[in-house]
């Protein structure tokens, strides 16, 4: 790891669509914001954002527990390996935990060293899980 970094981590929400479109590579979804099922937080240094993760609750059935899918961490690559993905991962869980929420999981490639080893050393495990696309629409 480089020199870790001082950020502050936040929920983001209604109000927050300017620090969305800072972030995001393409054209974000802001509307998710208002969605109390998303879980967005953002890490700042000062005023700039420099990385985010992303999830959705998911309700589930006969009253058990909610599950968090965690959809997308990315850290900007002058703030990689300084500490901002384990803070947000922390954060994440945190968050989950006030909420009710009783799993997590997030998918990623077994060749990608860097998020396999942030989810291990944040406390996830592994599984072999055999995941199948679908493609609904003609894009």
């Amino acid at each position: 790891m480089r020199d870790p970094v001082q950020t502050t981590v936040r929920r983001l929400g209604p109000g927050d669509e300017e620090v969305v479109r800072r972030l995001a590579e393409r054209e974000p979804q802001t509307a998710l914001l208002s969605d109390d099922r998303t879980i967005f937080l953002a890490a700042f240094q000062n005023d700039d954002p420099v990385g985010f993760v992303f999830g959705y609750e998911l309700p589930r059935r006969h009253g058990d527990a909610s599950i968090l899918f965690i959809y997308e961490l990315d850290v900007d690559e002058a703030f990689q390996r300084r500490g901002v993905a384990t803070r947000l991962m922390t954060e994440l869980a945190r968050t989950a935990k006030t909420r009710g929420i009783a799993e997590a999981f997030v998918l990623t490639e077994p060749d990608n060293t860097a998020a396999n080893a942030l989810y291990e050393s944040v406390g996830g495990t592994s599984s072999e899980v055999v995941m199948w696309d679908y493609r609904y629409a003609d894009s």
